[in-house]
């Protein structure tokens, strides 16, 4: 067991890091090999963005985590 930041241990930390960065790297090779790709809109970016913050409450009760919608 690691270091805890509030309810997170320092491993979890890591090992989302990592996880962005292959997310990300894949993102972007994704969309240099289609050209015609259709990004996502506003809308759906804010509504899995919620999504995640309600998946990290429940991970994370104690942690006071609360996202709220660009206007």
């Amino acid at each position: 067991m690691g270091v805890k930041f509030g309810e997170i241990d320092s491993a979890q930390i890591l090992d989302n890091e990592f996880r962005i960065i292959v997310l990300e790297s894949a993102l972007d090779k994704l969309t240099r090999k289609n050209p015609k790709f259709v990004g996502l809109t506003q809308d759906e970016i804010e509504n899995i963005r919620e999504n995640a913050a309600e998946a990290l409450k429940k991970k994370y009760p104690k942690s006071g985590i609360e996202y709220k919608r660009a206007q």
